[in-house]
Formats: C-alpha cells, structure tokens, sequence
C-alpha cells in the first residue's frame, strides 16, 4: 500500500552509475525538479557546457515523483505575516513571483508538449472554524491592500460539497498534474541538450577545493559549479544545514463512481485546501480518484509511515454523503523539505562560491522548484545573482539554524504526532 497515482507514469530510461574519476563544468545534485530544471536551463543558456547530474536513485524518486500534483502559488509565510516581517514591496513582490513561477510551470508543460495529466484552475484554501475564518479575512485584507490575486469565497459561493465551511480564499493561477510525468520529461529534454544523468549513486561528500569534487560510491565528478538541489535529503558533508526532511501521508481512493463524482462538482477545477498546517487536502485526478493529503507527518525523509491511513479515509468520506463508502487504495509517504522561517534557501556558499544550495519548498514544491532551479541556472550561465528588481528574502546561502539531536528531536516528534491526530492551527503545508 505504498504506490503514488503515478508509479506507472514515471520515467524509465536505463541509465549509468557514476563511476571513475570524471571531469565536468557543472555537477547537479539530485534529479528531481529543482535539480533537473537547473541543468536542462543551463544547456540552453550555455549548451558548451559539460553538465552532469547525479542521483542517488533514479529521476523523480524523491519528492518530485511523490507529491500530490498541485501547482499553485504561495512561498512563505501568508501575506498579511510577510507584510509585517518583510514590508509591502517585499510581500507584494514574493507573491507575484510565485504567480509568475505558476506560469513558469504551465508555459514549460505547452513549450515542450509535456503529457502530464494537466487540469488548470485555481485553489480554494477553505475556513473550517471561525479562527481560520478570521485569520482568511486579515489574508483578504492584506491581499486587498496589496493588489493581489486571492479573491475571497463567500460560504454560498462555494461549491455545494463544501458548504460545510465558512468560506475559502481562491488562489490563482493553478492547476493539477502528474508530478513524476513532469519530472521524466524534464530529464529528456536535459538529456537531449546534452547532460549526462547518473542513477544509483549516492553522494557521499561535496568537498571544496580548486575544483569541487562530488564524491559518490564508485566515483566522483570535479567540476568548476556544483548545484547541491536535495531538498528534504540534505545532510551530506560539505552541504548547509538548516532544512529538514519531513514524511507527509497522502493517499488516492479507488475510481468514483458517477454518483460520487456528480457530488463533486467544481473540484476538478479548484482542489479543496482546508486551512491549517498538514490539513486535509483534496484533488480530483484524471481517471476519476481522489488524492488526499494531511495524514501521517514523522522526521526524517526514509521509511513508510503506518498504520493504515485512517484520518485519510475518515476525510475523504466527510466531503460527501456520496463517498461514505469510498476507501482508501494506496497511501505513501512523500518527503518535504522545511525551514525554521518557512522560506525555501536559493544561494551560493560565501566561502565557496562555486557551490550553490536550492532547497526548502517547505510543501509549495511544484512551482518554487522548478523557478528556484532556473534561476541558479541564470546566475552560473550570467554571473548574476539576482535577475529581478527586487530582493528575495530567500536569496540566501542557508537557513536559519534549527537544533537537532536528543531532547530537540523529542521536542519535535512530539509536535509532530500532535499534528498527525490533528490538533495544530497553524498555516498550512502541502506534499505539492
């Protein structure tokens, strides 16, 4: 019971382990979105240059091939909260990147003819209690004053299914798709420009030096740049700390019936996102099933997450009377990648400048991947490290430091299990 909707739509292609000792321009850590967006971009940019990625499994294994496939906007913390961290220009700004990093998205997907399963739409984060009720309004109102696309949903204008809540804030541009479909072809169209993809061979070590040297098993690359895209599997010497890995439960039904999917109405178009940190969520996908996140969260990114996923389920047949009987198919754990502040990490080492970090989506991976792993591109191919007229509070080489080890990591486990049995209000966080 451990398959994502998408197992069979992965990529499949053979490829070599890294092995020997190896010269390249540019090493790419990581095949999933954000480090395969990097190296396809960069041998556009340059196709000159000699670029390699290297990966511990295979294409999309991590969180890229185990999302639940919603693209949408929002990076960091909510409007109204980054208004007061960051100032207008910055909040205003930051959320019209991450609309623009949508497009960024859906205009690859129509570029290159990628069959990925795409519905577009917006996202519907709805009210389940009167408290996210009123943190939605002060969202509304930050967004009024900073012109800004969240359009607010009165309770009577929700789609019948969801009347139950007090209301929802509609995010847009967004859209569904099949997330491991995506990855795979963005490893083709690198491949095809040129880049060499290296499958089952874990990094062991980023070491610094004249050259930096990614060293694996049975190998190693010395390359002038090194792209370190890992997310939520950080960790390995010569890389920052400062994100964590997460496992986050979701989970798909079996096909619904006409009856259930009459009930439905709408949510093809506008997945349901309640309020809360690791609240439920749900989309339709293309052969009529239901994908449902908010289960299960532990530490770490290795390991299946048990028991069956009963909060799933009980959420899924609370939408509907139509889907009292609906049942879980399969359920999996996906990694996230978090920080202390909730802003992803985009930087180059101040020590070693040839070494650029990309990770933290903390749960907004679909968009924030594929635009963070761009715009690294640029800045090897341009020298330029920032492309916009504005500065990103996640421009930066690490995050904020977060403890880790004995009581802290007891601290933490126990935060989480509370938020499993559901009793956390805070913002939420998706397996994207």
């Amino acid at each position: 019971m451990n398959a994502t909707p998408w197992s069979a739509t992965g990529d499949t292609a053979s490829r070599p382990r890294l092995r020997g000792h190896l010269r390249c321009d540019v090493a790419v850590v990581g095949a999933g979105l954000t480090g395969l967006t990097a190296a396809a971009e960069l041998a556009r940019l340059a196709p000159d240059l000699r670029i390699a990625v290297v990966e511990a499994d295979h294409v999309a294994a991590g969180a890229s091939g185990r999302g639940t496939g919603l693209l949408g906007p929002r990076v960091g913390p909510p409007v109204a909260v980054a208004r007061r961290r960051f100032g207008d220009d910055v909040a205003r700004a930051a959320h019209l990147w991450s609309v623009e990093a949508v497009r960024t998205v859906l205009a690859l997907i129509e570029e290159y003819q990628i069959e990925c399963d795409l519905t577009q739409g917006g996202q519907l984060v709805v009210a389940p209690d009167e408290a996210a009720a009123q943190t939605q309004q002060r969202e509304a109102d930050a967004a009024r004053a900073l012109e800004l696309p969240i359009t607010p949903v009165a309770q009577r204008e929700l789609p019948p299914f969801a009347r139950g809540y007090l209301g929802a804030l509609r995010y847009e541009p967004a859209a569904t798709l099949d997330p491991a479909a995506l990855t795979g072809q963005l490893a083709r169209i690198a491949e095809q420009r040129g880049v060499t993809i290296y499958e089952r061979s874990p990094v062991r070590e980023v070491r610094p030096g004249l050259l930096t040297t990614v060293r694996a098993d049975e190998g190693e690359l010395a390359a002038d740049h090194v792209v370190v895209a890992l997310n939520a599997y950080g960790g390995i010497p010569g890389t920052p700390r400062g994100v964590f890995g997460l496992r986050v439960q979701a989970g798909v039904t079996g096909k619904l019936t006409p009856q259930a999917l009459a009930a439905l109405e709408g949510l093809r178009g506008d997945p349901v996102i309640e309020h809360g940190e690791l609240s439920p969520y749900f989309r339709l996908t293309a052969d009529d099933r239901i994908v449902v996140g908010g289960g299960v969260v532990r530490r770490g990114t290795l390991g299946s997450l048990a028991p069956a996923p009963g909060r799933l389920r009980a959420a899924v047949r609370a939408l509907a009377p139509e889907l009292s009987d609906v049942d879980i198919e399969s359920a999996w754990a996906g990694p996230v990648g978090m920080t202390r502040d909730g802003l992803p990490v985009v930087g180059a080492d101040p020590r070693e400048p040839g070494i650029f970090h990309v990770g933290g989506c903390n749960g907004h991976g679909l968009a924030v991947s594929v635009s963070n792993g761009a715009h690294v591109a640029r800045w090897i191919a341009t020298g330029e490290k920032d492309h916009l007229s504005f500065a990103l509070p996640w421009l930066r080489p690490k995050a904020p430091w977060i403890p880790r080890g004995g009581l802290a990591d007891r601290v933490l486990d126990g935060y989480l299990a509370r938020l499993s049995a559901g009793q956390s209000d805070r913002p939420t966080e998706r397996l994207s």
